[in-house]
């Protein structure tokens, strides 16, 4: 599972990482990622981000580490 850390970057900044990252693990037919947001205003911002993303199936909060997200993709098709 590859994993995404987006500690250091600003709310901005982690969102276009974030939506450059998913369309790249997309497109190299990745399944899975863990997205490690922190526990402050970007976690609070990551489900409306994969929400809104259409290469994302689902998402959930990592129950032993509320900041982070497991995230699964859609299969190319």
């Amino acid at each position: 599972m590859m994993r995404l850390d987006l500690h250091g970057y600003t709310i901005h900044k982690g969102w276009e990482h974030f939506k450059t990252y998913i369309n790249l693990a997309y497109y190299n037919d990745v399944r899975k990622i863990t997205v490690i947001t922190g526990q402050g205003a970007m976690m609070k911002e990551f489900p409306t981000w994969a929400k809104n993303h259409d290469k994302i199936r689902e998402f959930s909060q990592t129950p032993n580490n509320l900041g982070s997200f497991t995230v699964t993709l859609k299969k190319k098709g």
